[in-house]
């Protein structure tokens, strides 16, 4: 995410006046940037409320089109052109520095805080954000960005500044080529190409959005049509010139009610941007009315008050600040307390203030002043290759020792895996997937998503060891309980999941075996009534057709990236606390719904209910590792190996679910 247009200093000796005095001395423009890393601040912190904060970079995107909008097409008309090697040379002074500063930090950072086996990836995405390429990387990367603080990139919050380059390194240049192409003034074909833009990126960002919403997160074209609403504000200011005082002041309420609705209800389940981003983005742009025509309204006396100002003025270092500060905690102290949340807020506003005084400051105004534009960016060009290569350099030294290769196997399912039985999510099939004695006495299914996937090496071993067929028919993110889910990289309809689950329950009938083993993560966010319908009907089905049904209750998990801690603590040399256990507390208040719906199920329909929850945690705080064993593989599947060691309390519940079919089909001998 991005404050980079914050109090763009651009040309304020050559134009005086104009679209560019208007905007860099209002002081609601300060204010709105002060709003907006408010938003991303709490967000980003998790403070509840603020669960949809992260729109705060929307409204930097509607600043920052406004107020570098409104600048290039006051240069257009009064000059007749565009000096682009001062307008390059004006961003690289305003950003540069404190984003290498903070970039330089961030890897020393991960060299001393994350373990070597993490240090290449990690390394990898900072070099690609000092050459502002960061939102590429983590396009092509399996990037959850609301995937929680303890498995986030610390470079993760610089793809905004990447978005927004990309976006100024052709904008310019597109200007200046469609006033020359065609007839009209600078504002007429400004604002007709924004128009086009803006419409086709906008059409491009719901489209794409229904396909991988994680392409239209980090991808500079379908985030365009934010920059060219910000634009537009500049290019025909006079259209809210007719509003009356009254209609401004009620935009202004407008948008303060979205914004804190947009914060409150929005969260990381929704496919965003997409359509949704076009109510912070309409929320910004009613601000803007505000900050130009509104200044004695109530909303816009609040944008001008000193607090929010202030913070408005350093919000740029700010932003860069935070997100290491968070995330370098988290690799500590996963789940931090109040108190400490409040100071680590307070350390990034302070190291932005800085970093704001220190750096920016003095490197837009003060520093090198006899150096030309390409000279200034020139010299930009080759900071940011610097910093790439310093990162790319340190990469050299990583060294995996067999302690931490130890880590590495934990974090794999290598049996499991070589299988290729847990299908991923685009199939609707299932190979064969069968294992255990040559000569079985009866067949076991395991049937469900990754959570029974997990159980696949305990039941191989029980199979062998008792004369069994083990047939595994798995899917990933995919429940064995018939309910509809959505799939995780679009967060649409997995009708991909609904179609194997049908196909799965058909080749389950067909096959008749003794035991079916069913399992589900608790995770999938479905009310527990629709959840317990859905299992009913999986249950039902599977009895009809003379089958003894287990269910698994799902495990408690920590909710961190277990190998990873274990590997920081061993890197460390020092104990790290609690830093790799968690509280049972927690983990049985989670499943705690959907496990009492799922055994009510269980018991009316006369199936068995496995839990297993006292083998991995018996105490108030749970341990991640036992003898010598890492528990989980990552922050919610166990491991191979401990699960494995899991095998004599799935043994008993297993042969109890064999002797009852043995017995029902020796009573129903058809």
């Amino acid at each position: 995410m991005s404050a980079t247009s914050a109090s763009l200093a651009l040309g304020a000796q050559s134009h005086p006046g104009g679209v560019l005095a208007t905007t860099r001395f209002n002081p609601g423009l300060q204010g709105m940037r002060g709003v907006a890393i408010l938003l991303v601040l709490l967000n980003h912190a998790a403070v509840p409320g603020f669960g949809g904060g992260y729109v705060g970079v929307d409204v930097f995107f509607v600043i920052s089109g406004y107020l570098i909008g409104g600048l290039l097409l006051r240069e257009l008309e009064t000059k007749s052109g565009l000096d682009l090697w001062a307008f390059y040379a004006r961003r690289v002074r305003r950003l540069l520095p404190a984003a290498a500063l903070v970039l330089a930090v961030t890897v020393v950072g991960i060299r001393l805080l994350y373990a070597p086996q993490e240090q290449d990836e990690l390394l990898s995405s900072a070099r690609a954000a000092a050459l502002y390429a960061g939102n590429l990387w983590f396009a092509s990367r399996p990037t959850d960005y609301f995937g929680g603080h303890t498995e986030a990139n610390p470079a993760l919050h610089l793809w905004s500044l990447a978005v927004e380059e990309q976006f100024y390194l052709f904008w310019p240049l597109l200007m200046l080529l469609a006033v020359r192409l065609f007839r009209g003034t600078p504002r007429a074909v400004t604002g007709g190409l924004l128009l086009v833009l803006g419409g086709l990126s906008f059409a491009a960002c719901v489209v794409v959005s229904l396909i991988n919403f994680k392409y239209t997160f980090f991808l500079t074209p379908f985030r365009i049509w934010e920059f060219a609403v910000g634009m537009a504000i500049s290019v025909w200011p006079g259209l809210a010139a007719r509003w009356s005082g009254r209609a401004v002041a009620a935009m202004g309420w407008v948008a303060v009610g979205t914004l804190c609705a947009v914060s409150l209800l929005f969260d990381g389940r929704m496919r965003f941007p997409g359509f949704w981003a076009a109510f912070p983005v309409a929320a910004a742009a009613l601000l803007l009315v505000v900050v130009q025509h509104g200044r004695q309204s109530m909303v816009g006396r609040l944008l001008q008050s000193s607090g929010i100002r202030q913070l408005g003025d350093c919000s740029y270092s700010v932003y860069l600040w935070h997100w290491p500060v968070l995330i370098g905690a988290a690799v500590i102290v996963p789940e931090p307390a109040a108190w400490m949340t409040v100071c680590l807020l307070a350390l990034s506003v302070g190291l932005g203030w800085l970093s704001y005084r220190f750096v920016e400051q003095p490197f837009m105004h003060a520093l090198f002043p006899a150096l030309s534009a390409r000279q200034v960016v020139l010299a930009g060009l080759g900071l940011c290759v610097a910093v790439a290569a310093g990162a790319q350099f340190t990469r050299k030294f990583i060294h995996v020792g067999p302690e931490q290769e130890r880590f590495e196997r934990a974090a794999r399912w290598d049996l499991t895996e070589a299988t290729g039985c847990l299908t991923l999510a685009d199939a609707v099939d299932q190979p064969a997937c069968e294992y255990g004695a040559d000569q079985p006495t009866a067949t076991v299914v395991l049937f469900g998503d990754s959570h029974a996937s997990q159980w696949f090496v305990p039941l191989q071993q029980l199979a062998l060891k008792h004369q069994l067929r083990l047939v595994v028919l798995t899917k990933s993110a995919c429940p064995s309980v018939d309910v509809p889910v959505a799939v995780y990289t679009t967060l649409g309809d997995y009708r991909e999941c609904t179609l194997w689950r049908d196909r799965m329950l058909q080749r389950i009938e067909a096959m008749r075996p003794a035991v079916v083993v069913m399992a589900s993560s608790s995770g999938y966010s479905i009310e527990p009534g629709r959840w317990q319908a859905g299992l009913d009907r999986t249950v039902m089905r599977l009895q009809r057709a003379g089958v003894q049904v287990g269910y698994l209750k799902d495990i408690p998990f920590p909710g961190f990236n277990v190998p990873g801690c274990h590997a920081r603590a061993a890197w460390r040399s020092w104990s790290i606390g609690g830093a790799c256990t968690y509280r049972a507390d927690d983990e049985e208040a989670r499943i705690a719904p959907l496990a009492t719906a799922e055994e009510a199920v269980l018991m009316r329909r006369g199936a068995t209910f496995i839990n297993l929850s006292r083998a991995i945690c018996n105490e108030p705080v749970c341990r991640t590792a036992r003898d010598g064993l890492v528990m989980f593989k990552d922050r919610n599947h166990l491991t191979e190996e401990f699960a494995l060691s899991l095998a004599p309390d799935l043994e008993k519940p297993l042969l109890q679910l064999l002797k009852q079919s043995a017995a029902t089909r020796q009573a129903s001998p058809s």
